[in-house]
């Protein structure tokens, strides 16, 4: 064990910092956060297995990506998570094509249609919950070994959802408490694997959906602190330094891209 730990040089510090040169799996990557942490991965020099229900949807984003001038690569799959053959089928491709996997990205979520918990039906929690905490389970576990056979980092994608809870949105806010909770405990088991789980809790983000219900024109100025919304690229970044290597002592923790705090009350509200 060294005596001191000392300060190095900038080249090293930057390397850290980056994803380059690493093997990932981004889930739910076709638009919104998933395409952001897709970009910056590939951005960075890494290699990226991204995928979605619809595999036209991740090919184009592999297509644009690949046609760049952008040191990473694409490598589009289908796979819908709440499928364990398609689960079992994305790990086996990511390991066949690049040998391993270095970083794993559970990002593939959805919210619902919502409503107070009387009027919900059962089908509609069922299928909120597989795909959030179930899905993020399944591609976990059909990763495990390339994990933990060299060590690794896991990202799940959870939101201030879950930690607060959002009336209107009780299976969305279930599920991501329990993305959280799995994160935390997953880091205890597999640290003496040499992975690190953390997840981010993304407040209110300019996704598609989130433009389309707040009637947002494009995305906020980056350089203004008191802002209720952020963008995905935001997000992705806060994924780029929990999967790099400068996050070495961080694992078990839920990081929240939000801006100032709050208890996640609807903007304008």
């Amino acid at each position: 064990m060294p005596v001191t730990d000392e300060l190095q040089s900038t080249e090293p510090v930057r390397e850290r910092s980056s994803v380059g040169g690493k093997t990932a799996v981004v889930t739910g990557a076709s638009s919104g956060i998933g395409r952001a942490i897709a970009e910056t991965f590939v951005a960075d020099g890494a290699s990226v297995v991204i995928c979605s229900r619809t595999l036209e949807d991740v090919e184009s984003v592999a297509e644009e990506l690949n046609g760049s001038d952008l040191p990473g690569e694409a490598l589009p799959v289908e796979c819908d998570v709440t499928d364990r053959d398609d689960v079992d089928a994305l790990a086996a491709a990511a390991v066949e094509e690049f040998g391993g996997v270095d970083v794993l990205v559970n990002n593939a979520g959805g919210t619902g249609e919502g409503g107070p918990l009387h009027a919900i039906d059962p089908e509609e929690w069922d299928g909120v919950v597989e795909v959030n905490l179930t899905g993020t389970y399944n591609v976990t576990r059909a990763f495990a070994d390339a994990l933990r056979e060299d060590g690794g980092a896991v990202v799940n994608t959870a939101s201030m959802a879950g930690r607060y809870g959002v009336a209107g949105m009780n299976p969305y806010s279930a599920a991501k408490a329990g993305v959280d909770t799995l994160t935390r405990t997953l880091a205890v088991e597999w640290a003496d694997d040499g992975v690190r789980v953390n997840a981010v809790d993304p407040g209110f983000i300019t996704s598609p959906p989130v433009r389309d219900q707040f009637d947002l024109d494009g995305h906020p100025d980056r350089e203004a602190v008191d802002r209720e919304f952020g963008t995905p690229h935001e997000v992705a970044e806060t994924v780029r330094f929990l999967a790099s290597d400068a996050a070495s002592f961080v694992t078990g923790q839920s990081i929240a891209p939000t801006g100032p705090p709050h208890t996640f009350t609807p903007p304008g509200a």
